[in-house]
C-alpha cells in the first residue's frame, strides 16, 4: 500500500532505499504532482528538500531515519514540524523578539540589583563586625598583659585645681588607643617601629620612623561600608572609623537640656577607657557586657580638624590646621565623647545625626564638631551602628535608640540599670 508523505514546497526528494538483506543503500529520486509523493515497499528514507533551478542548493532535511516493516505502509510526516536549516541560511531574530529578550533582561537586572547590593553590604557589615571583635579581643589581651585598660587618647584631669562642673582639663595621652593595641591584632612590626618617647608626627631624626608608620593603614581600624572615605584623609596617615569612648555629657533627662543636646560640663562622666590608661575591669561595676568600650564613628570627612590645638612637639608640618586631627588612628583626638548634635542642630537621633544629606544639612554640616560622624557615632549601615562593649562583644545599637541608654551604656558605674536594647 502506499503512503503519502505531505510536503508544502515543489520540491524534489531524494530516498535512500535499503532492500531486505542489501547493505548498500542507493538512491532514487521523484517529483511531487500536487505537493505529493508516493512510494511502496520496505525501505530507510531520508527526506531532503532541494531548490528548482540551476543551484540545486538544499534549503533543509528532516531530522532522523525511519524504518517500515515489510508491507508496511510509510506514515504520513508534516515537514512543518521536522525540517531544519542548514548552515548559511539560519533566520535572524526580528525586531520584536530582540525587544522582548531585551525587555525581559532589563527586568531581571532590576530583580536582582537590589538583592546583588543588599548582600554585598551584608558582607561589609559583617566584616565591620568583626573589625570590633579584633579590637575587643585586643582590649582583653593589654589588659592580661598590663593590668589596666588602653588609654582612650582623650580624657579629662581634675588633679590641675579645677572642679568637675567647671570641665576639667582636657589633656591627650602621647600616643592613641589603636596605637597601643597594635601589637595584639597581629600589628607588632608597625608598633615596633614608633619610637613612643616622641610624637606619632614628629619631624626628628630620632623618631625618623614614627610617621611612616602612623601612615600604615591598617584594615581592621576601617569600616568597608564608610561611604565617605577618602585616601586625603587625615593627610596621608592611617586612618580610623572607630571610636574609643573617652566620656558622656548627654543629659540624663531624655537628652535635652536648657542649652540644648549638649551640656559639656553639668552632666560629663568618663568612660571606661578613659584615663591615661590605668583603669581596670574592676573599675567598671555595671558591669562590662553593660558597658560600651567603643562605637562606630566612620565617614569623617577628608578636611576635618579637630577642636583641640596640636601640643609643642607635633610636627608643624602635618598637623591639621594647627589642632588635632581625630580622623588619624595614631593621634590621642580619636578617642571622643558622646555629646549629641549641637543645640542648633534639627536631629533628634544621637547615633547617625544629620546623616542627610551627605555631608550634613546647612545647620550641622560635618565639618562641625558633633555634627554627623565629626566625634560622635556615626555608621553607613542602614538603621544605626556597631558598638564594642566591654566584655568583647559587638551589638548593632538603632539609631531610634534612648538617649537616657545610649549614656547609661556609655558610663560604666552610675548603677543605672539598662534595661533592653
Amino acid at each position: 500500500m502506499a503512503s503519502l508523505v505531505q510536503i508544502p514546497y515543489e520540491t524534489v526528494i531524494e530516498l535512500a532505499m535499503a532492500p531486505p538483506r542489501r547493505r548498500k543503500q542507493h538512491y532514487v529520486s521523484g517529483e511531487f504532482i500536487g505537493g505529493k509523493l508516493r512510494v511502496n515497499g520496505k525501505f530507510t528514507w531520508r527526506v531532503m528538500l532541494r531548490r528548482f533551478g540551476e543551484d540545486q542548493s538544499t534549503l533543509a532535511w528532516c531530522e532522523g531515519t525511519r524504518f517500515a516493516r515489510m508491507n508496511e505502509e510509510l506514515p504520513d510526516m508534516d515537514l512543518n514540524q521536522n525540517v531544519r536549516s542548514p548552515r548559511g541560511s539560519k533566520r535572524g531574530f526580528t525586531l520584536i523578539e530582540l525587544l522582548v529578550v531585551i525587555a525581559i533582561i532589563a527586568i531581571l537586572i532590576a530583580l536582582l540589583l537590589p538583592a546583588v547590593q543588599q548582600a554585598r553590604e551584608a558582607a561589609r557589615r559583617s566584616q565591620c563586625k568583626n573589625n570590633m571583635k579584633q579590637l575587643g579581643l585586643a582590649i582583653h589581651n593589654y589588659e592580661s598583659t598590663y593590668n589596666t585598660v588602653p588609654t582612650s587618647g582623650e580624657y579629662t584631669r581634675y588633679d590641675l585645681g579645677t572642679a568637675k562642673t567647671s570641665g576639667g582639663t582636657r589633656v591627650f595621652a602621647p600616643h592613641s588607643f589603636f596605637t597601643a593595641i597594635l601589637p595584639y591584632i597581629d600589628q607588632a612590626p608597625v608598633y615596633n617601629l614608633m619610637n613612643l618617647n616622641y610624637p606619632y608626627n614628629v619631624a626628628t631624626t630620632v623618631a625618623a620612623n614614627n610617621q611612616a608608620a602612623a601612615k600604615t593603614s591598617i584594615q581592621a581600624f576601617l569600616c568597608p561600608s564608610n561611604g565617605n572615605f577618602s585616601d586625603n584623609g587625615g593627610g596621608g596617615y592611617g586612618q580610623a572609623d572607630y571610636m574609643p569612648i573617652a566620656y558622656c555629657n548627654v543629659s540624663p533627662a531624655g537628652g535635652t537640656t536648657a542649652s540644648g543636646k549638649i551640656s559639656d560640663n553639668v552632666y560629663f562622666e568618663e568612660g571606661m577607657l578613659a584615663g591615661p590608661g590605668n583603669k581596670r575591669f574592676r573599675d567598671v561595676t555595671d558591669g562590662l557586657s553593660n558597658t560600651l568600650a567603643l562605637i562606630e564613628d566612620s565617614g569623617k570627612p577628608a578636611n576635618i580638624v579637630g577642636k583641640y590645638a596640636s601640643p609643642t612637639g607635633f610636627g608643624t608640618l602635618d598637623d591639621c590646621s594647627g589642632n588635632r586631627c581625630p580622623n588619624r588612628w595614631a593621634d590621642g583626638d580619636s578617642g571622643n565623647g558622646v555629646s549629641g548634635p549641637p543645640s542648633t542642630s534639627v536631629s533628634a537621633s544621637l547615633i547617625n545625626n544629620n546623616a542627610t544629606p551627605k555631608g550634613g544639612p546647612s545647620t550641622c554640616p560635618w565639618t562641625t564638631n558633633n555634627c554627623g560622624p565629626n566625634d560622635e557615632p556615626f555608621s553607613f549601615h542602614t538603621g544605626g551602628c556597631h558598638a564594642l562593649l566591654g566584655d568583647g562583644s559587638v551589638r548593632f545599637l538603632s539609631e531610634n535608640l534612648s538617649s537616657n541608654i545610649l549614656r547609661n551604656l556609655c558610663i560604666g558605674n552610675d548603677g543605672n540599670v539598662i534595661g533592653e536594647f
